[in-house]
């Protein structure tokens, strides 16, 4: 057998069976071709998807054994750092009574699934628990000193007084939300494409492989945003917390990113785009185990409709097919990305879950103090990964040798960054519905900018699935917006804001 015979069949099975080191006949009966019997059974899992599964499994087993260990150490030596502390009374709420009111002629609890069916939204804090069912004050202590809470939580920088301002105004500043959403997630997604799918130089030279350089840039600039957030707002920092309570989220949210970014090995951009569409699916399952919710039944159906159009979108613009070779072995590995984007479902879905049960837990935790501490675990996290890895200076060395990915590495943490703080000023001031709508345009122009980009090809079929998931995510959107004036000329809804932002955040901040 010479060497190019060799070469050209890369997985194990293949080599081996080549070799000549295969079983006998009378052990494993089965056809030959060429005098090598080919076995008939087939492999659950491609090479390539073994190696994702591998590292993936293999680094959740490292986080999780860190945080042990970690734990284990300062339950020894610093015990107090362990201790969970008692909630400032000052400006906070003394009771948990959820308050009731009419909507379309229903009485519904202010904790039901109302705004947001999503039920990552439905565990975090709710402003409106310190007002009684007439919309009065509660016995919640000094009204001021609750005003002065929330203004601590949420700053002045970051939010404007709707009544103050005329019709012209408020429009400007929500065109100004369009095009900025529009601008930061449309080039974060042509820098994400560009960086793990084409070469540098292009044409001929090597391809960036080292996704958790890319998790640990992003997360360490999402460390210093909210570091100047906090340093800006000074919301009270929770004393109910403990502080290896902010490493679950950490580690999902981080191994949901790096799913994302590597599944571009295997599937094209708008592919990957459009599956996260389906992250509704895993959110509902996850509030089902995690809180026992429960769900309207038109978002049984959007998730339906949603994975009969993402699969009709896949299987013709990837060419998806469960064909095997000669050797049993699949011939298409765009299954491994699906695989990997699975899983980015199920770890994001685990990490806004997870995250709810922190704010309805912690009454005295802020928004900015929960995504500083989480981003910090995933940056240090990251950093440990790519020196165990010997990832950091193969990284380092190939942004240093090649001078054009300078540039957009240093735009993709820069809309990175400026992305999470327009998602956080559009639904202080719109409210969610309003950045829903904007964010599902974004989708489609990002798969529309990528397709003419990178030559991606949408066939009939495929734009039909793109036309269904796209029906079903609008119908959802109007579903919630019943009843509402999405654009108003006076303040919005104040209490709905802690569950809106921190639900949108995790939907459609894909960073």
């Amino acid at each position: 057998m010479d060497f190019l015979t060799l070469a050209e069949n890369v997985s194990t099975r293949q080599m081996l069976r080549h070799l000549g080191v295969v079983e006998e006949d009378n052990q494993h009966p089965g056809q030959t071709l060429g005098g090598t019997e080919i076995d008939e059974s087939r492999p659950l899992l491609t090479p390539s998807a073994e190696a994702e599964l591998f590292l993936l499994a293999s680094n959740f087993l490292l986080y999780v054994a860190m945080i042990i260990i970690t734990t284990m150490v300062a339950k020894i030596y610093f015990p107090e750092s362990l201790e969970r502390g008692r909630a400032s009374q000052e400006g906070l709420p003394r009771s948990r009574s959820y308050s009731l009111r009419m909507v379309d002629g229903v009485e519904i609890s202010e904790d039901d699934d109302y705004y947001a069916s999503d039920s990552d939204s439905d565990g975090a804090i709710d402003e409106d628990e310190v007002l009684g069912s007439d919309g009065s004050e509660s016995d919640q202590g000094d009204p001021s000193m609750t005003d002065s809470w929330r203004r601590n939580a949420s700053g002045s920088l970051l939010e404007f007084d709707q009544e103050k301002m005329s019709k012209t105004e408020v429009l400007r500043r929500l065109v100004f939300c369009c095009l900025m959403l529009n601008l930061t997630f449309v080039t974060w997604g042509i820098l994400q494409e560009r960086m793990l799918t084409r070469r540098y130089p292009r044409f001929t030279g090597e391809k960036f492989v080292y996704t958790y350089a890319l998790v640990f840039t992003n997360r360490l600039w999402t460390v210093i945003f909210s570091g100047l957030l906090l340093l800006y707002l000074r919301p009270k920092i929770s004393r109910t917390t403990v502080i290896y309570e902010y490493s679950f989220p950490a580690i999902s949210n981080m191994l949901s990113s790096w799913c994302q970014y590597e599944a571009l090995r295997y599937v094209s951009f708008p592919s990957a785009t459009l599956f996260k569409s389906f992250k509704l699916a895993p959110v509902m399952a996850m509030g089902k185990i995690l809180g026992n919710k429960t769900y309207p039944q038109y978002d049984y159906m959007v998730a339906l409709v949603i994975g009969i159009g993402i699969t009709m979108f896949m299987t013709t613009t990837d060419d998806i097919s469960l064909g095997y070779d000669i050797y049993g072995e699949q011939v298409n590995e765009a299954w491994t990305g699906i695989m990997l984007l699975g899983f980015f479902l199920f770890f994001d879905s685990f990490t806004s879950q997870w995250q709810s049960r922190m704010f309805q837990r912690h009454r005295d935790m802020s928004l900015i103090e929960l995504m500083f501490a989480t981003s910090a675990f995933s940056t240090v996290l990251a950093f440990i990964t790519l020196v165990h890895s010997k990832e950091l200076y193969l990284a380092i060395t190939f942004v240093i040798e090649h001078s054009e990915i300078h540039l957009h590495f240093f735009m993709f943490s820069i809309c990175s960054t400026i992305g999470q703080l327009v998602i956080y000023y559009t639904i202080k001031n719109f409210g969610a519905v309003v950045f829903t709508l904007i964010m599902t345009f974004r989708i489609l122009l990002s798969i529309a900018i990528s397709c003419f980009l990178y030559g991606h090809k949408v066939t009939g079929l495929g734009f039909i699935g793109l036309m269904l998931v796209m029906g079903a995510v609008f119908y959802r959107i109007k579903r919630k917006a019943e009843g509402q004036q999405l654009v108003k000329w006076q303040g919005i809804n104040e209490p709905e804001q802690g569950k809106e932002l921190l639900h949108e955040w995790h939907e459609h901040g894909d960073m």
